[in-house]
C-alpha cells in the first residue's frame, strides 16, 4: 500500500485530488493510518498536502490579481498605502514649518504693537520705528519663503499633506502626469518617491494596457453589432422594395452561424479577437468625445470656462501636467481620478490602434512594392527577350542582304565575263555587222545591264 501511495503522490492530478480531499475533510490522516501506510510517511504526506494547499492558494491569488478588477483593486490599495506613507513622512515636516510661520507672525504682531506704543509715548522716533518694523517684516518674509520651499504651499490653516492630497500625489507619480503643485521636501520622502515610482509606474502601465485591451474589445463588439444591425436594416428595406422576400431575411437572421475555430473567442454571438484592428477614426472619435464630456464636467464642477476645462483634460490625459490649472474641490477627487485614469486607458488604446494601423499599412506597402518589383523584373525580362529577338531578326536581315548583294555581284561578274568572251571570240571583220548569235545575246541581256551602246548620230545635210 505504501508503494502504491508513493506512485499516487508522483501524479499531479492525484496530488491535487488528495489536497482537495484533505481540505474538504473527506480524507483524514486517521484514514490514512487505517489504510495501512507505513510508519514515517505521515509527516511527508502532510507536508506535501500543505505545499499543494499553499500552491493552490497562491495560484488563486495570482488569477484574481492578474484580472482587470484585481489589477485595479491592487492599484487602489497601492495608492492608499502610498498616501499613508507620504502623509506620515511629510505632514510632520510641513506642520513644523507652518507652526514657525504662525509663531513668527504672532511675535511680529506683538513687537509691532509694542513699538507703536513706544512711538506714541515718545520713547522711539518715527525713523527708528520704520527700521525696526522693516526688519521684522523681512524676517517674517524669510520664514514664509523657507516654509514654501519645504512644502507649505497653502495657507497655514489648511495643511497640504492631507490624506486626499497624498493620494492625488501618488496618482501623479504612477501616471507620470506630475502636476508639480505638491512635492516631497524631505530626503526620506524623495527616496520613497523614487521607490514608489519604480514599482507604481509598471503596475499602472499594466493596468492601462489591460483596460485599453478591454475597451478595444468592447468597441469591436459594438462595431460588429452596429454593422450587423445596419446590414439587417438594409436587407429589410430592400425586402420592402421587393428585391427579395421578407421571410428570406428572417431565415438568414435565424440560421446565420459563425465559423468558430479552436482558440477563437465568441462574445454574445460575435467572434472577436484580441488585436487592435478597429478603425482608427472610430478610436480617435471616441477619445475626442470623451475629452469634450470631461470638459463639460469640469466646467460644472470647478466653475471654469470651457476652454480651461478642455485645456486641463487634454494636459492631464496627454500626461504633460503643467500644473497651472488644478481642481480645487477635493470631494470630487475620486471621480476626477477615475475619469483621468479611464482617459489614459483610451489614449493607450488609441496608441495601440494607431500602431496596428500603421504597421498594417507599412506591410501592405511592402507587399505592393514587392509586387511592383516583381512586375518590373518580369517586364524587363520580357523587354530583354524582345530585344534579343529583334537583334536576331536584324542579324538575319543583314545576312540576307549580304547574300543578295553577293548574288548580284556574281551575276554582274558572270555577265561581264560572258560579254568579254563573246567579244573576243567574234572575228574582227564582222565587227560592223553583228551576227545572228550576237543579236540573240544582246536581246537576251537584261535591261538593267550596265553595258549599253549609244547609237551613232547621222549628220544632217542642209
Amino acid at each position: 500500500m505504501g508503494d502504491e501511495y508513493e506512485i499516487l503522490l508522483r501524479d499531479d492530478s492525484a496530488r491535487a485530488r488528495l489536497a482537495n480531499d484533505l481540505d474538504d475533510g473527506s480524507f483524514t490522516m486517521e484514514e490514512e493510518d487505517a489504510s495501512g501506510l507505513a510508519e514515517g510517511k505521515d509527516g511527508k504526506t502532510a507536508s506535501r498536502a500543505c505545499f499543494l494547499k499553499i500552491k493552490k492558494i497562491l495560484r488563486t491569488i495570482y488569477r484574481a490579481v492578474s484580472s482587470v478588477v484585481g489589477l485595479l483593486i491592487l492599484l487602489v490599495v497601492y495608492s492608499v498605502i502610498g498616501a499613508l506613507i507620504f502623509r506620515a513622512i511629510e505632514a510632520p515636516h510641513e506642520k513644523e514649518h507652518r507652526d514657525n510661520i504662525t509663531s513668527n507672525r504672532e511675535e511680529t504682531l506683538e513687537v509691532l504693537q509694542e513699538l507703536s506704543s513706544n512711538l506714541s509715548r515718545g520713547l522711539v522716533n518715527e525713523t527708528q520705528w520704520n527700521l525696526m518694523a522693516r526688519g521684522l517684516l523681512l524676517r517674517y518674509e524669510e520664514t514664509v519663503v523657507i516654509a514654501q520651499k519645504n512644502g507649505v504651499v497653502n495657507s497655514t490653516s489648511t495643511p497640504t499633506w492631507t490624506f486626499w492630497q497624498s493620494m492625488f500625489f501618488c496618482g501623479t507619480i504612477y501616471t507620470t502626469i506630475g502636476y508639480g503643485h505638491i512635492a516631497p521636501s524631505t530626503d526620506l520622502g524623495r527616496m520613497m518617491t523614487m521607490v514608489y515610482a519604480a514599482i507604481g509606474i509598471p503596475l499602472a502601465l499594466v493596468c492601462l494596457a489591460d483596460l485599453g485591451k478591454h475597451f478595444t474589445l468592447g468597441l469591436k463588439l459594438l462595431w460588429a453589432f452596429s454593422r450587423r444591425y445596419c446590414n439587417c436594416r438594409k436587407k429589410m428595406r430592400n425586402a420592402r422594395r421587393g428585391k427579395y422576400a421578407t421571410d428570406d431575411v428572417e431565415g438568414d437572421k435565424a440560421t446565420k452561424t459563425i465559423d468558430v475555430k479552436p482558440g477563437d473567442k465568441v462574445y454574445y454571438g460575435y467572434k472577436i479577437d484580441d488585436e487592435f484592428n478597429i478603425p482608427i477614426s472610430v478610436a480617435i472619435g471616441i477619445l475626442v468625445l470623451y475629452i469634450f464630456l470631461g470638459a463639460f464636467m469640469y466646467a460644472l464642477w470647478e466653475r471654469w470656462s470651457f476652454l480651461e476645462s478642455f485645456y486641463f483634460v487634454f494636459i492631464s490625459i496627454s500626461t504633460i501636467g503643467f500644473g497651472d490649472v488644478l481642481p480645487a474641490h477635493p470631494k470630487f477627487f475620486l471621480l476626477s481620478s477615475v475619469y483621468v485614469f479611464i482617459g489614459l486607458s483610451l489614449v493607450s488604446m488609441c496608441v495601440n490602434v494607431a500602431i496596428e494601423f500603421f504597421s498594417k499599412t507599412i506591410d501592405k506597402a511592402k507587399v505592393n512594392i514587392d509586387r511592383a518589383k516583381t512586375k518590373a523584373r518580369e517586364k524587363a525580362k520580357e523587354a530583354k527577350e524582345k530585344m534579343h529577338e529583334v537583334s536576331k531578326t536584324i542579324d538575319r536581315a543583314k545576312d540576307r542582304a549580304k547574300e543578295r548583294v553577293t548574288e548580284a555581284r556574281d551575276r554582274v561578274t558572270d555577265f561581264a565575263h560572258v560579254k568579254r568572251k563573246s567579244t573576243r571570240d567574234s572575228p574582227s571583220s564582222n565587227r560592223g555587222s553583228p551576227s545572228s548569235d550576237d543579236v540573240k545575246s544582246e536581246t537576251a541581256t537584261p535591261k538593267s545591264s550596265p553595258i549599253s551602246e549609244t547609237p551613232e548620230k547621222t549628220p544632217t545635210t542642209t
